[in-house]
């Protein structure tokens, strides 16, 4: 029925382009689109559940980054890239090999103590604050002064009119109303705004999507306990930096008349950060220890048929990472975080060399993504496989096998995606064309309710920049990202592959083949906003 379906599809796309060139104007994009060959086909549930019974299987202990069975994850998927007839990257090799900085907090050494109105208040590591993810070791005094947002940037600045040399800024993580958050450079907000104007220190509010986390005293002590990861190529502006949990922030804002949802609506209104009086000072101690690791992306190059377009790339990505295996033994086994976008990549990655397209497709398996998108930092901002301005466009999948069951009234499912439902974020983005033809795509053939919700500027949870299409987005690479929702089992050892859809998984999987098919023979790269 599918081949009878895309056959009859194929032929359609003919017809319009015969009507085209008989004088009607339907557009250029659907005469551009190419026809879907009907390999597609080989995409089903049982070669998705075979790949996703491996790499969520008790055996890969939940595939964390950094854990000695991650290497498995890793030669699993390039055995059968390798198999499909693909090439490795740069230097021939699938493993795209770098290194990692470890930090650990030494409890001990790291303290914080307040003077509010003048009053002494000593805080507690694990209990109160956590050390800050790009925080520096150091020992700071000096007095508080709120910055809001704590963003420098044209028609928008938070520390206007204040003095913060020398001292110590309290910074709520929040994007005011009208800040493209996409659109700011590392030096206008954070550790590097902070120091560009003088400040010495951070105390930082945790976004308020992390604030009922936060006052889990369980999920605190695990964060405490929990390494902090970087990539030891690149260097960040740093500063001694402490988050401070939801309960211990609001005693701070309380010397101002503020508390911590004061302090959240604040910070996402349009206008600057009134200036705020907190009347405080602190004495703060920052200390870890460090190590070096090393761990791996997996990449692959499937040589495009066309003699020229053969030297441009379209991506498909997911996150291969998980999370680390419980201190009682509790693996965290990730089927649809990430296992359904790694095998979906897989899937499609052997359907694009059943019948190669014109262009060159590269097939990327991150590493890192779980501790801050560091496999696709390097592929991007340290050393990219290939060149970036010859990548014409990312697909990433992360989460795609879930669905809502009919009468779910849990609270975390709220967001979950039915069956016939998918997120798509960012395609609109950076290139309207790329929109256009992923929701004609889509009309023809899946037909699935594509829901832009998370694709909202505005929209709290800023998913935008929380997986690993973000970093091709911020160099100005097309992209889309594909996401069922967050759910009951995310992040919980209960996401397993029992509860995968693969029905499900197996359309939104054809779809971004049938979208990257067609990118990838285009006779012209997608156009982009100015």
């Amino acid at each position: 029925m599918d081949s009878v379906k895309r056959l009859k599809s194929s032929l359609l796309q003919a017809l319009m382009v015969l009507t085209l060139a008989g004088g009607c104007t339907l557009g250029a994009l659907a005469a551009n689109l190419a026809p879907v060959p009907n390999t597609v086909d080989s995409i089903t549930p049982a070669e998705l559940r075979m790949h996703l019974e491996f790499l969520a299987s008790d055996e890969l202990g939940g595939r964390y980054t950094l854990a000695p069975n991650f290497g498995i994850a890793a030669r699993y998927l390039a055995s059968r890239l390798e198999g499909d007839g693909f090439k490795g990257g740069a230097d021939g090799s699938f493993f795209q090999k770098f290194e990692v900085v470890s930090s650990k907090a030494d409890p001990a050494r790291t303290s914080l103590d307040l003077t509010i109105n003048g009053k002494p208040l000593s805080l507690k590591f694990g209990e109160d604050f956590l050390i800050s993810g790009s925080a520096a070791n150091g020992e700071v005094q000096a007095p508080i002064v709120y910055v809001g947002a704590g963003i420098s940037a044209p028609g928008h600045d938070d520390y206007a009119g204040r003095d913060v040399k020398g001292k110590i800024v309290l910074i709520v993580s929040a994007i005011p109303a009208g800040i493209d958050a996409s659109k700011l450079s590392e030096s206008q907000h954070g550790a590097a705004a902070a120091k560009a104007h003088g400040a010495i220190a951070i105390l930082a509010i945790p976004p308020q999507r992390f604030a009922r986390v936060m006052r889990d005293k369980s999920a605190l002590q695990r964060f405490a306990s929990r390494e902090s990861i970087s990539l030891a190529q690149v260097d960040e502006v740093r500063l001694p930096s402490l988050t401070l949990t939801p309960d211990a922030a609001d005693k701070l804002l309380a010397a101002a008349g503020l508390d911590i949802n004061k302090a959240y609506d604040a910070a996402a209104k349009k206008e600057p950060a009134p200036a705020t009086d907190l009347k405080a000072s602190a004495q703060m101690s920052v200390a870890f220890e460090q190590t070096r690791k090393q761990t791996q992306n997996v990449v692959g190059v499937l040589e495009g048929t066309d003699s020229q377009l053969k030297n441009e790339y379209v991506v498909f990505s997911a996150h291969y990472d998980h999370l680390k295996t419980g201190p009682n033994g509790e693996i965290y086994h990730g089927a649809d975080d990430d296992g359904s976008g790694t095998s979906a990549v897989l899937a499609i990655a052997h359907a694009m060399s059943l019948q190669r397209p014109k262009r060159s497709i590269m097939v990327v398996f991150h590493a890192g993504e779980e501790l801050g998108l560091l496999g696709s930092e390097y592929n991007t901002d340290v050393a990219p496989a290939v060149p970036l301005d010859k990548i014409d466009a990312d697909l990433n999948i992360d989460m795609i096998g879930r669905s809502k069951p009919v009468g779910d009234n849990q609270p975390e499912d709220e967001h979950l995606t039915d069956a016939k439902t998918v997120y798509l974020v960012g395609s609109n983005r950076i290139s309207p064309e790329l929109h256009e033809l992923s929701e004609e795509t889509n009309s023809q053939f899946q037909k699935l309710k594509l829901d832009y919700y998370y694709n909202d500027p505005n929209n709290p949870e800023r998913i935008y920049f929380r997986s690993d299409h973000w970093n091709y987005a911020k160099h100005g690479i097309p992209i889309i990202f594909y996401f069922d929702g967050t759910h009951v089992d995310y992040h919980k050892p209960t996401d397993t592959v029992n509860k995968i859809d693969f029905t499900k998984m197996t359309e939104i999987t054809r779809l971004v083949f049938e979208t990257g098919w067609r990118i990838a023979n285009l006779d012209h790269r997608l156009s982009k906003t100015p």
